[in-house]
């Protein structure tokens, strides 16, 4: 079989799969009673299986065998959540997880020993057995003597005979308002991956009712032991159109056809009253949808449109656009496009810039009517653009919880983690850089921060220490903040480290205030942690945050209270690929200051500037302002004197600067190029960018040039 071309989907999917695998473990650890969570964890093991045995990765298949089976008899209450089996179950996850990144890499999945856990999860399977408890259909069983004579043994109306459960099971659920529904499942001619689409059309299932019948069995869809097609017998609320546009959705599902079960039972669903034989007609994924009209909201009376059906018409196209409708809420891009992409709109940008040059050099009207078109039209496709880049936080962020579980667990401490704003979106770009150094902050909270559950109970604290990963937007910035009540930072114990260290005096820290103190640990090479350890304590985590915030335009700052907590606050762009700036010119050569960094322009005479201890300043509305020139940053020989300078106000963080240029040319939305590694050391520049002429301007790198 030619998997090729099914990898990457299949290493999407398992990635998807672990960490809800990962999420539903943390919240069975919380809730062992909760069956719905074990069933959601069951569900993910079983697509993760079928999906590996089909590609041929064995291994990751006969480990994830193993631990669907302990995890049904945990469903099956055959064996109860221990904190051992939640360990084991862990460990099983990032060793598949190990696995799963040596297929990606190219490597054989078995690099990874896993006969140990398998051994463990057998063990676990033989040690806790519980007598076997029939609990395939979590539906009641008929109680009532009277409900098992209700059912008609040969009027269900469907291709298949029912079982006497089955037909009790149907029975109880019509009783509350649901029905059963016979479904029938055709796949394409092409499908490869048959057990794969199986298992996608079981979870789409599972969402809206209970399976409580595969035929043939599920044992056979996971072998690939089926033609084309399978039949799901399922008991659900949903109406039945609604299950048919849930499956019809799913890529290589040709038809899919159902059918209400009817058992005469006295209170059958009013939505559905229809005789029992209709069908609705099939909907291929091949028919061409050519009929425009928007698919309409489910109606509650199905008939009208079945008769409709058998001629063919309307009714087929309806449903390919019904499904053409669901199929595409989301669709996956290799992330090369979304770049491609990127810098031919990038291109775009520069191109515009260009003509709107010659458009007035020129005083071209016609030139300049048609250009404002065109930058509105350009101004919208970017914003499209952007946001098919901006990806939201949580891609990051679903990771901690199992992280702060582990260390929590390994620093015999109780920590509580909460979540907030997940759904802040950030450029593809950022989101890909800002993981380590969160976790850098999150460790340093859960190590340094958060006391010991005695400690916090002596100071009148929960034991139970609170640590927060809050997101949300700022104006053109997206915040991040790592919060905890623990036990703060001493300003006074960082002065006292900053000069055993030498990286101060004494008499310079004795002139800090607490908040600059405090930022002290923002300095390579500074550590207050008595002993290193696993978790932190290296020296080499917070330089890391501040320096890896700051490559991507951002700032760190932390805010603190002793005994009370400490809040790090990140601030970070939403986007680095196209911004506005500021051009300016000094001698012959154009840069460009990034909009957002800048606070003002001002024009002054060169009276204006004062020397305070050897730097030169200048006062702005009561505030002294440290001059820049950037002839003598950049190392400029110095041309001639002039009567006007020109000064642009930067900050960065608490920062103020005054830059000298010669000119200024105007605001412009520029595009960052990245400079490459032969320039890697030019720290004062963050990037380059294309000017409308063909000319290239450096960007200053503002935060650099304050610090």
């Amino acid at each position: 079989m030619e998997t090729n071309q099914y990898m990457d989907m299949f290493l999407d999917e398992s990635h998807e799969h672990l960490q809800s695998l990962n999420d539903g473990l943390l919240g069975l650890e919380d809730n062992a009673e909760d069956l719905s969570i074990l069933n959601e964890i069951f569900r993910n093991a079983h697509t993760l299986k079928g999906m590996s045995a089909t590609m041929g990765y064995n291994k990751i298949a006969e480990l994830t065998h193993e631990m669907e089976d302990v995890l049904d008899m945990l469903r099956k209450e055959q064996l109860k959540v221990t904190g051992d089996i939640i360990d084991t179950l862990f460990k099983c996850i990032d060793s598949l997880e190990q696995m799963i990144n040596n297929v990606a890499n190219g490597d054989p999945e078995d690099l990874i020993d896993v006969s140990d856990l398998v051994a463990k999860l057998t063990s676990i399977m033989r040690g806790e057995k519980a007598p076997a408890a029939e609990a395939s259909t979590p539906a009641p069983a008929a109680q009532d003597p009277a409900n098992t004579a209700a059912p008609v043994a040969a009027d269900s109306g469907i291709p298949v005979e029912l079982s006497d459960t089955e037909k009790n099971v149907i029975t109880e659920a019509t009783k509350k308002g649901m029905h059963g529904i016979y479904l029938k499942v055709t796949l394409a001619e092409s499908c490869l991956l048959k057990s794969a689409r199986s298992y996608m059309v079981m979870n789409a299932l599972e969402e809206l009712g209970e399976v409580i019948r595969t035929i043939p069995p599920a044992e056979d869809l996971e072998q690939e032991a089926f033609e084309r097609s399978f039949e799901v017998i399922l008991i659900t609320a949903s109406e039945e159109e609604q299950i048919h546009d849930a499956v019809i959705g799913i890529s290589e599902i040709e038809t899919a056809e159902t059918q209400i079960i009817n058992l005469g039972a006295t209170s059958a669903p009013a939505a559905t009253p229809t005789p029992a034989p209709a069908v609705e007609q099939k909907s291929s994924s091949t028919a061409p949808a050519t009929a425009p009209a928007p698919a309409a909201a489910p109606k509650s009376s199905a008939p009208a449109n079945k008769p409709a059906a058998h001629a063919g018409g309307s009714a087929p196209a309806n449903a390919a656009a019904q499904k053409k409708s669901h199929a595409g809420q989301s669709v996956r891009v290799d992330i090369e496009k979304l770049d491609t992409l990127m810098n031919l709109m990038g291109e775009l940008v520069i191109n515009k810039v260009r003509l709107e040059q010659i458009g007035q050099t020129h005083r071209l009207s016609e030139l300049t009517e048609t250009l404002e078109q065109m930058d509105r039209v350009t101004t919208d496709l970017q914003n499209i653009v952007m946001k098919v880049r901006m990806v939201p936080v949580s891609q990051v962020f679903n990771r901690f919880p199992r992280m702060v579980r582990d260390v929590t667990k390994e620093l015999n401490k109780e920590i509580n983690l909460t979540i907030e704003g997940e759904d802040t979106e950030l450029d593809r770009t950022v989101i890909d850089e800002i993981g380590d150094p969160i976790m850098h902050l999150l460790r340093n909270s859960l190590d340094h921060g958060i006391e010991m559950p005695d400690e916090r109970e002596a100071k009148g604290k929960p034991r139970i220490g609170e640590v927060g990963l809050i997101a949300r937007h700022e104006g053109n910035n997206v915040v991040i903040m790592v919060t905890d009540d623990g036990k703060g930072i001493d300003a006074d114990i960082i002065r006292h480290k900053a000069v055993e260290k030498g990286l101060f005096t004494q008499e310079e820290v004795d002139a800090m205030d607490d908040a600059d103190a405090v930022r002290i640990v923002f300095l390579p090479g500074f550590s207050t942690a008595e002993k290193i350890s696993d978790i932190s304590g290296r020296g080499v985590g917070m330089d890391v945050v501040k320096s890896k915030i700051e490559s991507l335009s951002g700032q760190v700052d932390v805010e603190t209270h002793v005994n009370e907590g400490s809040i790090f606050k990140i601030k970070l762009p939403l986007t680095l690929a196209i911004i506005q700036a500021m051009l300016v010119q000094v001698q012959a050569e154009m840069y460009a200051i990034p909009l957002a960094s800048i606070d003002s322009t001002l024009s002054i005479q060169p009276s204006d500037i004062s020397t305070v201890q050897n730097n030169e300043v200048i006062v702005l509305r009561g505030e002294i302002i440290p001059i820049i020139r950037m002839e003598e940053s950049l190392m400029v020989p110095h041309v001639k004197d002039t009567k006007e300078l020109f000064v642009v106000v930067v900050h960065a963080g608490d920062s103020k600067a005054g830059i000298v240029v010669d000119k200024l040319i105007g605001q412009q939305e520029i595009v960052i190029k990245t400079l490459g590694n032969l320039f890697m050391g030019l720290k004062m520049f963050s990037g380059a960018t294309v000017l409308g002429d063909g000319r290239v301007a450096l960007i200053l790198d503002v935060a650099t040039m304050l610090n």
